[in-house]
């Protein structure tokens, strides 16, 4: 696994050495990049003791940081064996991107509803940034985490002009269990063609203050990741019984 530190969503991580659940902390973060950057995959066992060995800690923080994660769903426990990565469902899958949608959706109908003119200024500032950004990233078999980082400035930018806290948090709550399930099928977040037009409706409808296209843009889209990451699992699972 490789030595990234901590998740581009967390940003930098407060190294407080007073607090008890810093080091735990440190290892979730370690751990959650490998599982959405690197290169774990369904089914790889996770050592304890490598981690704790990488990270330069004791095996506690890393079994804490490894319940946290199971109980996100990202791993498995199988008791007085050991701890594997996750092997998403299909069906789970269809389910889980169904609620993201519906919870996207209303925090960027909120969005176009309510952001002002100093917002679409800022807006449109980020939006050109990560136009230069993705412009330079690397194509699909690079992996290249740019995708992923980008489109989580991209979220997170509509999220603040939601002005809705709550609802907010519940939706980027998600965020990760998305880019895990994205990982599994694809390797790693790529804007494809789809992606880009479908996050150029999105720009659309906020700046043109249409609340009811800015919805729709977002769920179509997002559902639509569902069913081919769904699709995906089915075929990968078909082709694993026929091996």
């Amino acid at each position: 696994m490789s030595q990234r530190g901590s998740s581009p969503k967390d940003g930098p991580l407060l190294r407080q050495a007073e607090a008890p659940n810093a080091r735990s902390h440190d290892a979730y973060a370690y751990l959650l990049t490998e599982l959405l950057e690197g290169e774990l995959q369904p089914n790889d066992w996770l050592s304890v003791v490598d981690i704790a060995s990488t990270l330069n800690c004791s095996r506690v923080p890393v079994m804490e940081a490894i319940k946290r994660l199971a109980a996100d769903g990202f791993l498995t426990i199988l008791p007085q064996v050991g701890c594997r990565v996750a092997v998403p469902d299909p069906n789970e899958v269809l389910d889980f991107f169904a609620f993201f949608a519906a919870a996207e959706g209303c925090v960027t109908r909120l969005a176009a509803a309510r952001r002002t003119k100093d917002d679409l200024n800022k807006f449109r500032v980020t939006c050109m940034e990560l136009d230069r950004i993705l412009k330079n990233a690397g194509g699909p078999a690079a992996h290249d985490p740019a995708y992923r980082r980008a489109n989580l400035v991209f979220h997170t930018a509509i999220h603040q002009m939601a002005r809705a806290p709550m609802v907010s948090r519940i939706a980027a709550s998600l965020w990760n269990r998305s880019d895990f399930y994205i990982k599994v099928a694809f390797g790693s977040l790529h804007f494809t063609q789809r992606v880009r037009r479908a996050h150029l409706a999105i720009r659309r409808a906020i700046i043109g203050a249409d609340a009811g296209a800015a919805e729709a843009a977002v769920e179509g889209h997002l559902r639509a990741v569902g069913d081919a990451i769904s699709q995906r699992l089915i075929t990968a699972r078909a082709e694993s019984n026929v091996d």
